[in-house]
């Protein structure tokens, strides 16, 4: 019921936004920027770039708005969009320039913008869970991050990581195993799940 709530309210809105109506697209931008950041922390520390990145997204979005398709999913297609210009972007750069699309690094790091945390225990445990994901590759922590902290469905982890569904399934269960091997079960459900330090993964 809420997955077909989320549907046709996206599909609303942004009918709404193709048509002109500018409250749409500010709902747009309020409802995902932050969400758009996150996730382009992941792919590079160079917070300039990943907010240029956003706003031509958004731009993109303004300028081309009587042409764009129809989508019941806004944060797929804003995710699309912005790993799409960040990545060439990045390959710009001598360090990317002969990486394919699907080899690029995904970064595991506490955001700088992140409140301060006093729990020692909190912080040495939040330090055994980043070195456990540095022995991810960059797919499976990618895979891992839009299924537990971007909260995407394996559907739709398959259409932004261009898998399919089965190998979307199968690249988090082997990323999670690995995770276990070097972290306690418990402690990495807590990571996963808990909503206190779920904005740390």
């Amino acid at each position: 019921m809420a997955d077909n709530y989320q549907i046709q309210s996206d599909t609303l809105l942004w009918n709404k936004f193709i048509s002109s109506d500018e409250d749409a697209f500010r709902l747009i931008y309020k409802s995902h920027v932050q969400t758009l950041f996150k996730y382009g922390c992941n792919f590079t520390h160079d917070e300039a770039l990943i907010k240029d990145c956003i706003q031509d997204v958004f731009v993109d979005l303004m300028k081309y708005r009587s042409t764009i398709g129809s989508t019941n999913n806004i944060r797929l297609y804003l995710f699309k969009s912005l790993k799409r210009k960040i990545i060439r972007s990045l390959h710009k750069s001598d360090i990317y320039r002969h990486l394919e699309s699907d080899n690029f690094p995904f970064l595991y790091a506490l955001s700088s913008e992140e409140e301060i945390i006093e729990d020692e225990s909190i912080i040495s445990r939040t330090r055994h869970l980043e070195l456990a994901m540095s022995t991810l590759s960059p797919r499976q922590k990618e895979a891992i991050y839009l299924k537990y902290v971007s909260n995407l469905s394996y559907d739709e982890i398959s259409s932004l990581m261009k898998m399919n569904y089965q190998s979307a399934r199968n690249l988090i269960f082997r990323g999670l195993e690995k995770l276990r091997e070097s972290f306690p079960k418990e402690i990495v459900l807590l990571f996963l799940f808990g909503k206190r330090l779920q904005k740390y993964f």
